[in-house]
C-alpha cells in the first residue's frame, strides 16, 4: 500500500534538490518529482534518490503543472515540497499521526521563511497546506502562488471531515536576497496572466500590488492596491475577514496618503480593522508601533513593541503571512529602547541596546546610543538605579 507520495516540481534546482530529497528520505513511500525543463542535473539527481522523474512541458502555470504532478501520484496522502525546502528533524512523528487520522481531509503545516542562508535562527513563521488527502476534488488553480479550488474549507466541508493543523515543519530558503529579485519579476509576469485569465480576484490583485511595490514600480504598485481596497468597503463592518490576504493589503494601505485611498476607506478605518480583525499581526502591530512613536506617544509605542518581543519569543503572531523577522526581534528590541530613552527610562534602555551588542544588524547602532547614554550620566550626573533592598 502507497500511503505517503511526497510531491515536487522542479526546474534547474540541482542545488537545493539534494537537500529537499535526503530531508524525506525513510518516510515517503513514493516521491514524484516532475521536471519543467531543466538544463542542469535536476532530473538526475532526482533518478538518484529514487524519485520517479515525470517532464511536464513548462507553460507559465504552476498549477498546471501541479495538478499534472498529482495526476502521477498513487498514495493515500500527498506532502508537497518546494526545491528550496526541507522537512525539518523532528516532523517525522507528527507526520505519522497525522496520515492516521479519518477526520481530517488536509494540514497546514509550519514553514520557515529563512531572511539568510547562513543564519538558521532568523525566520518568520507561517501556515502552509501542504499536507493533504490525494483526492479527485483537491486540485490547484493560479498560474502562481498555487491554491486549491474549491477552497479546500469548502470541499471538507461537503465531506464531512475538517482542516487541521500540525507542527510539521518546513524550512525554506528562497525568498533570502540572492534570489529573491528574479523570484519576483517571474511571479509579476505570472501574475499580469493570471489577472488576465480571471480578473478582479482579491487575492492576485494583492500580491500583484505588493509584487509591483517589491520591484520598486511604486506608481502601478499603489493603483492596484488602492484597486484591491475597494472590495473592502462592501464589508467593512463584517466581524470577521473573507480573506487573510486583507492584512498584507491593510499593511499596504497604512503607507499611502490619506487621499488615495478608496472612496469610503479613511486612516481610522484601516486602523480599526487592523485591531479587529488581525490583533496578532505582527506588520500591522509594527505599523502602530511607528505611528506612536511619530506621534510622541511613546508609552503606547513601547507598549506594542513589548508585545511584538513576546510573540517573537513565543512564536504566537498570526501565522497566515510571511514577514521579515526582525520586527519580531532586533529591530523591535532597538525601538524599544529608543522609547524607554525618550521616556527617561534610561536603565531599561540601556538593557535593551546591551542586548544587541552581537546583533550583526543592530549592533553599531546599540553601541552608538549606549555611547550616547554614557555622555548623559556623565554630563548631568544621572546615575543607575539600584535595585531596592527586600525586607523580609
Amino acid at each position: 500500500m502507497v500511503r505517503l507520495s511526497v510531491c515536487l516540481i522542479a526546474r534547474n534546482e540541482e542545488q537545493n534538490l539534494p537537500r529537499a530529497l535526503k530531508s524525506i528520505g525513510g518516510i515517503a513511500d513514493e516521491v514524484i518529482v516532475t521536471d519543467t525543463g531543466s538544463t542542469d542535473a535536476t532530473a538526475h539527481i532526482a533518478a538518484q534518490f529514487g524519485a520517479q522523474v515525470h517532464h511536464f512541458p513548462w507553460c507559465d502555470d504552476f498549477s498546471a503543472a501541479r495538478n499534472f504532478t498529482l495526476d502521477q501520484a498513487r498514495g493515500q496522502w500527498v506532502l508537497w515540497l518546494d526545491a528550496d525546502e526541507e522537512l525539518l528533524p523532528g516532523s517525522d512523528e507528527e507526520l505519522t499521526r497525522s496520515l492516521e487520522s479519518d477526520q481530517v481531509l488536509a494540514y497546514n503545516v509550519i514553514r520557515q521563511d529563512l531572511v539568510r542562508s547562513d543564519r538558521l535562527d532568523l525566520y518568520a513563521q507561517m501556515w502552509q497546506l501542504r499536507l493533504f488527502r490525494l483526492d479527485p476534488d483537491l486540485r490547484f488553480r493560479g498560474r502562481c502562488h498555487p491554491q486549491f479550488f474549491p477552497p479546500v474549507h469548502e470541499t471538507a466541508k461537503g465531506k464531512g471531515l475538517s482542516v487541521g493543523t500540525s507542527t510539521i515543519t518546513l524550512r525554506h530558503d528562497g525568498y533570502v536576497p540572492a534570489v529573491l529579485r528574479s523570484k519576483l519579476e517571474r511571479g509579476l509576469r505570472l501574475l499580469e496572466l493570471e489577472l488576465h485569465d480571471r480578473p478582479g480576484q482579491f487575492y492576485y490583485l494583492v500580491e500583484y500590488g505588493r509584487t509591483l511595490l517589491a520591484l520598486e514600480n511604486d506608481e502601478r504598485g499603489w493603483a492596484v492596491v488602492a484597486e484591491a481596497a475597494e472590495q473592502l468597503v462592501p464589508v467593512l463592518n463584517h466581524r470577521t475577514p473573507f480573506s487573510s490576504m486583507i492584512a498584507p493589503l491593510l499593511e499596504c494601505l497604512l503607507q499611502l496618503p490619506e487621499d488615495r485611498f478608496p472612496p469610503g476607506i479613511t486612516m481610522n478605518t484601516l486602523l480599526d480593522l487592523s485591531e479587529r480583525w488581525f490583533p496578532r499581526a505582527a506588520p500591522l502591530l509594527w505599523i502602530r508601533a511607528k505611528r506612536e512613536f511619530d506621534n510622541g506617544s511613546f508609552e503606547e509605542a513601547e507598549g506594542v513593541l513589548r508585545l511584538l518581543l513576546e510573540m517573537g519569543r513565543a512564536h504566537s503572531y498570526d501565522r497566515s503571512v510571511s514577514f521579515n523577522p526582525a520586527i519580531i526581534g532586533d529591530d523591535a528590541l532597538l525601538n524599544l529602547g529608543a522609547c524607554l530613552l525618550r521616556q527617561g527610562k534610561m536603565d531599561e534602555a540601556e538593557r535593551c541596546f546591551k542586548g544587541l551588542l552581537k546583533s550583526d544588524t543592530r549592533g553599531s547602532e546599540a553601541r552608538s546610543n549606549l555611547d550616547a547614554i554614557g555622555r548623559l550620566r556623565r554630563d548631568f550626573g544621572v546615575r543607575r538605579t539600584r535595585p531596592k533592598a527586600k525586607h523580609g
